[in-house]
């Protein structure tokens, strides 16, 4: 399964880390849940980054 949306990083207010926001269809169509935890993969290929996020945790 393959699916591509455009997302916007958003600073995260009261620190220096940026927010990610995932699309409330794909939320709906993969079933992420608040809470749910996950890895974060950096690949990179020349001018390239792609962020692999796998789920380790599900909140039901």
């Amino acid at each position: 399964m393959s699916k591509k949306e455009t997302v916007k990083a958003r600073i995260h207010h009261g620190t220096n880390s940026l927010d990610i926001t995932i699309p409330t269809k794909m939320c709906r169509d993969i079933k992420i849940n608040e809470g749910d935890l996950f890895t974060v993969e950096v690949l990179s290929d020349g001018d390239n980054t792609v962020l692999k996020y796998t789920r380790v945790f599900e909140n039901k």
